[in-house]
């Protein structure tokens, strides 16, 4: 994993745009890259911060955020469809063992997806810097929220965070560098984000669950 990292953000230093739409893809397909790290390379490599505000934030919007929510939006459709189509049978197999059945998820999904749940939870929850996007996707694909539904406001997710995650980058400048070079600190520091962002969707799946439960008693 070191080895892809570190060969993608070299990519963005001497690639820009183009290397961060790549690896906006590759942050969603191969899910051991830290999600954080590509948006927050762009940040620090592509935007001078000496420059005023509104110009930092129109150059992270174009040459970071653009390109990458773009690609990863992109990958977020191999999560999402396999869990979209395979969900089902995921569930009638192992669902039993996590307290799970078909007949749950969709009664959840009904009570979910109440006005435009669907959207807000996709949106804000994707906007978060601790919250993994693979796990979104998969709760989306499982949850048979509608394609039209999904890529938009994934998209707009996406935009949101790697804008944050691109100021973060350009505050931090050589700092973020310095790290780039010890992969394994980074590295450490980015899977303690995920392991947070997984145990607040953990607890949140396991609130919807008991709230319904509680409900249809």
């Amino acid at each position: 994993m070191n080895e892809i990292l570190n060969n993608i953000l070299s990519l963005i230093q001497t690639n820009g745009s183009e290397a961060m739409f790549l690896g906006g893809l590759a942050d969603q397909i191969l899910v051991m890259i830290p999600s954080p790290s590509i948006p927050l390379a762009g940040g620090a490599f592509l935007i001078k911060a000496s420059q005023n505000f509104f110009s930092i934030l129109s150059d992270i919007f174009t040459k970071v955020s653009l390109p990458y929510s773009i690609g990863a939006t992109i990958g977020t459709s191999l999560i999402f469809l396999l869990t979209y189509f395979l969900g089902k049978a995921f569930i009638d197999k192992f669902g039993t063992y996590f307290g799970l059945t078909w007949n749950l998820i969709e009664k959840l999904r009904a009570d979910f997806q109440k006005g435009i749940k669907d959207e807000l939870f996709i949106v804000i929850s994707c906007s978060i810097p601790v919250m993994p996007v693979s796990l979104v996707s998969a709760f989306c694909g499982a949850f048979r929220i509608k394609p039209l539904n999904f890529y938009p406001f994934i998209f707009l997710g996406l935009i949101i965070r790697s804008l944050i995650f691109g100021f973060i980058g350009v505050e931090m400048g050589e700092t973020f560098m310095s790290l780039a070079q010890g992969l394994n600190k980074i590295e450490s520091i980015l899977t303690l984000i995920g392991i947070i962002g997984i145990v607040v969707v953990l607890g949140y799946l396991y609130f919807k669950r008991e709230k319904w439960m509680k409900q249809n008693k």
